[in-house]
């Protein structure tokens, strides 16, 4: 039962001790969150459940899109102006933008911090030509870009308005999955990780050398601050697994969302 998807410890009891060992025990008469109910059922059948709604989910997806992702470090003792112990920072960012009149073809844009000075201004200057002709931006659990925003914001007083135009513009592709799609791969989450190689089979992180974001926060962080002490050739592999982390995530979102088009479409050709 702790494989339904953010299931109460309580609740899971409950069920295993009315003699529900596993999903494929649950009847379909029992009452069950939305999600859930959608959980059971794609396990059940061993397919994936695609719900009706998906449709009306997708317009606001407006193209020209970026796709935008952050990474972050965290210092117990802050060493940029305004920031407080333990505190994510932004040092990193990798956006892919559909350029306007090209067909939406895609063109890649990524900064990362590389030596102790404070990141963010040049940061947010880069972000702001990276999202500059895009009509929405699209996240994966868009609260952490957005905080990521608001801390450039403060951080970057000339840029604020412009940062504030991206902030308005994002778009989260996160809830768009969890509310009209399950997997049965997707193994009772819908983290970006699980989703991705469910829905988009071939593509996932395991042939990536950072492959996670608790990895990236401390290879940014030695990155940033190990300096000399680190030799050139290995600092440079740290570099390159780092952006091309990063650019994983924001690729991810765009055949995502290119996946999810395609779960639409495939429905109206049933009509």
């Amino acid at each position: 039962m702790s494989k339904l998807y953010r299931i109460e410890r309580k609740r899971a009891l409950e069920l295993e001790a009315d003699g529900y060992e596993t999903l494929y025990d649950l009847p379909s008469d029992l009452e069950l969150s939305v999600i859930h109910a959608r959980q059971v059922r794609a396990v059940q059948t061993g397919r994936m459940v695609v719900e009706p709604t998906l449709a009306k989910a997708l317009p606001q997806f407006a193209s020209p899109l970026a796709f935008l992702d952050f990474e972050t470090v965290s210092l117990a003792i802050p060493r940029w102006p305004g920031c407080r112990p333990w505190q994510q920072v932004p040092v990193q960012f990798s956006a892919h933008r559909e350029e306007r009149g090209r067909g939406g073809s895609l063109v890649h844009h990524e900064w990362i911090a590389e030596g102790p000075a404070d990141p963010r201004p040049a940061l947010a200057e880069a972000l702001v030509e990276a999202c500059a002709e895009a009509r929405k931006v699209v996240a994966y659990h868009a609260s952490f870009e957005r905080e990521c925003l608001k801390q450039l914001r403060e951080a970057v007083p000339r840029f604020a308005k412009e940062l504030e135009r991206i902030e308005k513009r994002l778009v989260d592709l996160l809830p768009v999955i969890r509310r009209h799609v399950y997997h049965p791969d997707f193994g009772g989450g819908f983290s970006i990780k699980k989703t991705l190689p469910a829905l988009v089979p071939g593509l996932s992180y395991a042939d990536l050398r950072v492959q996670d974001g608790e990895v990236a926060t401390v290879e940014l962080q030695r990155l940033m601050l190990e300096g000399d002490r680190t030799p050139p050739a290995e600092r440079a592999a740290r570099r390159e697994a780092l952006l091309r982390y990063c650019e994983r995530d924001t690729w991810a979102m765009v055949k995502l969302l290119e996946k999810l088009r395609s779960l639409v479409a495939d429905q109206l050709e049933l009509f």
